[in-house]
């Protein structure tokens, strides 16, 4: 993946369909959870934290909304 590549964070895992997004918190996993109706599976936490605590694991493939290019729609 290069660094032009648009998916180059997503954490999208194929064969187990499940995606994993860092947070600061388990709670923020949560609020990511009722913010964009995603299905919160699993909290890890992280071994070498730095900023983010735990990766939130979501059902399927999860992506944030992209809202620049709404904007630009409008």
């Amino acid at each position: 993946m290069t660094n032009n590549d648009p998916n180059r964070w997503l954490r999208y895992d194929s064969e187990r369909d499940i995606s994993r997004h860092s947070a600061t918190s388990p709670q923020k996993c949560r609020d990511m959870q009722k913010k964009y109706g995603w299905k919160l599976i699993d909290i890890e936490e992280i071994e070498n934290k730095y900023i983010f605590e735990v990766d939130c694991v979501f059902k399927g493939k999860t992506e944030f909304p992209n809202y620049l290019e709404e904007k630009e729609e409008e």
